[in-house]
């Protein structure tokens, strides 16, 4: 990576955590934050290695400070490997491609805290809840999830055009 690129990816990572950390936007299912936007245009520019950065370090840093270090770990996989499967489909590809790179990066953030939501409750459940239940009962984060992707991927669009200018 260039130092350019590395001094804007530094930059999104810090946008990225304050804009997630204030900017909490209530929906039915809960508040979704705003961390996609920033792996969406770090991925969507830069490419893998960038969106695997803002990704994986804006989920960790972002669990470190809110409090919830049980999730850092979780963040950092699933985050990371969201942006830099967004990444990977999306530099100079087709406008498909792209599409189901975007939808598989998505798709992988969603079942990915599905599964670490599934695990976390199962493991502070004890022996007082199985597996199956932990599974079900992390299935009622999903809708959130998929609400903090919807709006991340529109505040990306939106953001992006403007940014194009600067960030190249």
């Amino acid at each position: 990576m260039k130092t350019k690129q590395i001094t804007i990816g530094a930059v999104l990572i810090a946008v990225n955590i304050v804009l997630s950390y204030v900017a909490k936007l209530p929906t039915p299912t809960g508040f979704v934050s705003l961390v996609e936007a920033g792996i969406f245009i770090g991925a969507w520019h830069f490419g893998p290695k960038m969106g695997l950065a803002v990704g994986g370090l804006t989920g960790f840093l972002l669990d470190l400070f809110a409090g919830y270090p049980q999730w850092m770990f979780f963040s950092l996989i699933i985050h990371g490997l969201e942006g830099w499967i967004i990444g990977h489909f999306n530099v100079k590809k087709a406008v498909s491609v792209r599409i189901i790179g975007n939808l598989c990066g998505s798709f992988t953030m969603i079942f990915g805290y599905w599964l670490a939501g599934s695990f976390l409750l199962w493991i502070t459940g004890g022996t007082k809840m199985s597996i199956q239940t932990a599974m079900l009962a992390g299935l009622t984060d999903v809708p959130a999830n998929i609400m903090q992707v919807l709006v991340g991927f529109i505040v990306a669009l939106l953001v992006s055009v403007p940014l194009r200018k600067w960030i190249r």
